[in-house]
C-alpha cells in the first residue's frame, strides 16, 4: 500500500475512533501525544513529495543530520503504532490517560526517531548535514572576578571538557619560578616645639622574594630553591653623622634537594646561607656595626623533608625539614667576632642537629601570613629564629606588612632585659607586586 494511503486510512481510522469516544462520553479529550503522534507522520510524508521548502517549517527535520546508519525499517521499531486498530484504542483516552507517563515519552521518541531513519533511507539527498562535518560550537566562557587586583576577565568554562582531537601534546613545565616585590615607605614630620619631643624620620622597606622550583613529573625528586634580599633604609635627624643609616640588611640562599622517600616525605639534602649586602653604622658614629661577610653563616644538613599543601578548606602549604646530621659554620670577615658567638679566630665550625620550617598560609583572599622557623643545636648552645611577615592587600600593587621576627642565641652575650631573646618588629604600608 502506498505511504500516502496508508497515512490517510490511519487518519479516517482515527478520527472515527475520536468521534466515536467523544459520542459515549462528552468530558473525554482527545489525547494530545496521539494527535503530535500523527503530526509526526504526517510531516514525513511532507518531506518526500517535497511539499516543505525549508527545513524551518518543521520541527520534526529541523535540521536533518546525519549521525549513524540504522539498520531495522521504520515500520518495525519499537513503539511505532503502524497498525490502524493499535492506533484506534489508543484513541480511548480514558485507558491512555492511565498508562505509565514514561511508556509515553518513551513511544513519541521512538516515532520521532523511526520518522527520521525512514527518510534518510528513501530520500538520502534530503540529508544535508553529517554530524562529522557540523561546525564547532561556540566556546563557552565564564566571568571571573579577582578582588585581589579588583579585575574581572573573561575565561574559559572550566566545566566544559575540550576534545583532545587536533591538540598537541601536552608540554609540561619543569621548572616553575615566581617573584614577589614589595617596597614600603614610612614617614613621620615632628617640630621641634612639639610638646612630647620627638624627631622627624623617613624609613625605605624593601622586600624582594624569588624562589625557583623543579617540577618532577614523577613526583620522585624535590628541587627548591629561594633566595631573598630585604633590607630597611631609615633617615632620622637625631644622626648628625650619617643622613641615610641600614637598620636592617638580610641576604639569604635556601636549597632544598630529596628523593622520595614515602607519602610526602623524602630524604633530603639542604643548605642555607646568609650574611648582609650593605654597611651598617651605629648612630652619630663610624663605626661600623655590621657588612658583607660580617657576619656571615652556612648551614647544611641531611635528613629527612615533608612537604604538602593544601587548597581547602583553606589555602596552605608547608614543608618542615628535620636534619639529624647537620654542620653549622660561622665566620666574621673584619669586624669583632666576639659579638657574633665565635669564641676563637673568625670562624666557628659547629655540628649538630637543625630543624627549618616554612608555612604560607592565606587567611583571607587579601591576608597572607608567612613563617618560618629555623633552629641548630650542638647540644651546648642553641640558636633559634621565627620570622613571621603577615600581609594586608588593598588592591593590585598596594599593601600593607607586618614583619615579627624573634631570635634567641645562647652563644653571646644576654642582654640585661631579655637576656638572651632579641626581637624586631616593623610596620610598613607601600607598594607590592608578585609575578
Amino acid at each position: 500500500m502506498k505511504f500516502s494511503t496508508r497515512l490517510s486510512f490511519l487518519m479516517m481510522c482515527l478520527c472515527a475512533g475520536l468521534a466515536s469516544a467523544v459520542a459515549q462520553n462528552d468530558t473525554i479529550v482527545a489525547d494530545t501525544a496521539v494527535i503530535d503522534s500523527l503530526s509526526f507522520i504526517s510531516e514525513v510524508e511532507d518531506v518526500l513529495q517535497d511539499q516543505l521548502p525549508s527545513y524551518d517549517m518543521s520541527v520534526l527535520f529541523m535540521p536533518l543530520v546525519f549521525d549513524k546508519q540504522e539498520t531495522i525499517p521504520y515500520d518495525k521499531l519499537s513503539g511505532v503504532d503502524t497498525d490502524a486498530s493499535a492506533i484506534m484504542c489508543a484513541a480511548n483516552v480514558n485507558n491512555y490517560a492511565q498508562a505509565d507517563w514514561l511508556a509515553r515519552a518513551n513511544r513519541l521518541s521512538n516515532r520521532l526517531h523511526g520518522a527520521r531513519n525512514y527518510v534518510m533511507v528513501n530520500r538520502p539527498d534530503l540529508v544535508k548535514y553529517n554530524s562529522n562535518t557540523l561546525p564547532k560550537a561556540p566556546e563557552e566562557s565564564i566571568i571571573v572576578n579577582d578582588p585581589t587586583k579588583q579585575k574581572v576577565t573573561v575565561a574559559d568554562n572550566p566545566d566544559i571538557a575540550p576534545t583532545a582531537l587536533g591538540q598537541e601534546p601536552v608540554k609540561v613545565k619543569r621548572w616553575i619560578t615566581s617573584f614577589t616585590s614589595a617596597i614600603q615607605l614610612s614617614q613621620a614630620y615632628v617640630s621641634d616645639n612639639w610638646y612630647q619631643g620627638g624627631t622627624s624620620s623617613l624609613n625605605l622597606l624593601s622586600d624582594q622574594l624569588f624562589t625557583i622550583n623543579y617540577n618532577d613529573p614523577s613526583g620522585k625528586l624535590l628541587f627548591e630553591n629561594l633566595v631573598q634580599w630585604k633590607f630597611n633604609l631609615t633617615s632620622s635627624a637625631e644622626d648628625t653623622v650619617h643622613s641615610v643609616r641600614v637598620s636592617e640588611d638580610l641576604f639569604q640562599i635556601n636549597s632544598k634537594f630529596g628523593y622520595k622517600a614515602f607519602g610526602k616525605w623524602y630524604y633530603s639534602a639542604s643548605m642555607l646561607f646568609k650574611t648582609q649586602l650593605l654597611t651598617n653604622y651605629a648612630a652619630n658614629s663610624n663605626d661600623i656595626q655590621a657588612e658583607f661577610l660580617s657576619p656571615g653563616e652556612l648551614n647544611i644538613g641531611v635528613g629527612m623533608s615533608y612537604s604538602h599543601s593544601y587548597e581547602k578548606p583553606v589555602k596552605l602549604s608547608h614543608t618542615l625539614t628535620i636534619s639529624p646530621l647537620s654542620y653549622n659554620l660561622r665566620f666574621s670577615k673584619s669586624l669583632d667576632p666576639v659579638k657574633f658567638g665565635i669564641d676563637k679566630g673568625r670562624t666557628r665550625n659547629e655540628f649538630g642537629s637543625s630543624i627549618d620550617y616554612t608555612l604560607t598560609w592565606d587567611i583571607r583572599y587579601n591576608i597572607r601570613w608567612m613563617s618560618h622557623v629555623y633552629a641548630f643545636t650542638n647540644y651546648e648552645n642553641l640558636l633559634l629564629e621565627w620570622t613571621n611577615s603577615l600581609d594586608f592587600s588593598f588592591s593590585t600593587y598596594f599593601s600593607a606588612r607586618l614583619y615579627i621576627d624573634l631570635r634567641y642565641d645562647d652563644s653571646v652575650a644576654p642582654d640585661p632585659k631579655l637576656g638572651y631573646l632579641q626581637i624586631k618588629e616593623l610596620l610598613s604600608i607601600g607598594f607590592s607586586y608578585k609575578l
